[in-house]
């Protein structure tokens, strides 16, 4: 458990500047003033999808999500099994939703909680495999600009439905995308802000990032229920990026053994295709 005022600091501490130059304390932008922050999960795990979301936190909602002890989602610990019995009831508490069906129909709505409000779209991986354009490697290609658009898509949605002082933008990979992504919104370069790290210093982006995490995980279990109920395989999906563990192997193996045609048509499906080198599952 985390101690609150430990929290408390971790949002408080440092200063970051604004696009036009402009100064701003942490302690001010997180317990001041009412941000919306985004963060994204899933892409570069082979099974779970690509899940961005945007989250709206105002100053008197500090103090109970300091209460639900929420932190960048990477902060859970690396170990999913242990990890989940801390993020799950924080996602739970963040979204409403117990389970993946719960968010379906919801993506790119404006959705308010007891804890925050926010939106989240979501680029299942059949459609990633249609959209995504390899280059030399899994992040290169068009990677970035399909994280702009996913961005830059739920930003707006909540950007037009509630009253922020800032706009925070996790600085992932490089400036130039940030910069496309606020000002595709035209958003005054007084308000908005792109920090490194931003999920471990802004709180709005650290719920964007245990809702976009949540969700990513909410998603795999329905994908490990779909393979117990269909097929009987009881091996859960390997939630990371490694295609030549054990783990990512074993539920593989026993669905290509029941049918070459839905093993192939499992991974097209639910996999990131053009992450696997080789597609077979005893490589």
């Amino acid at each position: 458990m985390h101690d609150g005022n430990e929290l408390r600091k971790r949002y408080a501490d440092g200063m970051v500047k604004t696009a036009a130059g402009n100064e701003i304390s942490l302690e001010e932008l997180n317990f001041q003033k009412c941000i919306i922050g985004s963060d994204e999960a899933g892409k570069g795990e082979i099974f779970r999808p690509l899940i961005t979301a945007a989250a709206y936190v105002r100053p008197e909602d500090m103090d109970k999500l300091i209460e639900l002890e929420v932190k960048d989602s990477k902060a859970y610990g690396k170990d999913y099994e242990t990890a989940k019995e801390i993020f799950y009831p924080i996602g739970e508490a963040l979204t409403g939703f117990t389970s993946y069906k719960d968010f379906e129909g919801q993506e790119g709505k404006v959705i308010r909680t007891d804890y925050v409000t926010f939106a989240a779209s979501a680029l299942l991986n059949n459609r990633f495999n249609k959209d995504f354009k390899p280059g030399s490697g899994k992040k290169s290609g068009n990677l970035q600009e399909l994280l702009r658009y996913e961005h830059k898509a739920v930003l707006l949605a909540l950007a037009g439905s509630v009253p922020y002082d800032y706009m925070v933008v996790d600085d992932f990979q490089d400036g130039w995308h940030h910069d496309r992504i606020l000002k595709e919104i035209d958003i005054p370069a007084g308000q908005a802000v792109i920090v490194t790290k931003a999920d471990s210093q802004v709180m709005a982006v650290a719920c964007a990032s245990v809702i976009a995490y949540y969700l990513t995980n909410l998603y795999v279990d329905a994908l490990d229920k779909m393979l117990e109920g269909r097929y009987g395989i009881g091996n859960p999906l390997d939630r990371g990026a490694n295609y030549k563990t054990e783990a990512f192997q074993a539920p593989l193996k026993k669905l290509n053994e029941i049918s070459k045609e839905e093993y192939e048509e499992f991974l097209v499906n639910y996999a990131k295709k053009y992450y696997i080198r080789n597609m077979e599952p005893d490589d």
